[in-house]
């Protein structure tokens, strides 16, 4: 796989796109799509993932990260 040139980890990454980014960018970046709005078991599924990705980080954006996070997640309305 190909190293980031941007971000030093993943986990950095996510960050930045939950606190930096939003609307359809954002969606496309966190690999959100309409099956996630559908479905409560694949919504649930994709939102622990990121949680646990993140969820250990020093970052010091991590609970603005993870505001929006949940903020996202409860968007995703059955």
């Amino acid at each position: 796989m190909e190293k980031d040139l941007y971000f030093q980890d993943e986990t950095t990454k996510i960050i930045f796109v939950l606190v930096e980014l939003n609307g359809e960018l954002q969606m496309k970046f966190l690999n959100i799509d309409r099956i996630h709005y559908a479905n409560k078991k694949i919504a649930k599924n994709w939102y622990e993932s990121i949680k646990e990705k993140i969820k250990d980080s020093k970052h010091p954006k991590l609970e603005a990260a993870m505001q929006s996070l949940e903020k996202l997640y409860k968007g995703m309305k059955w």
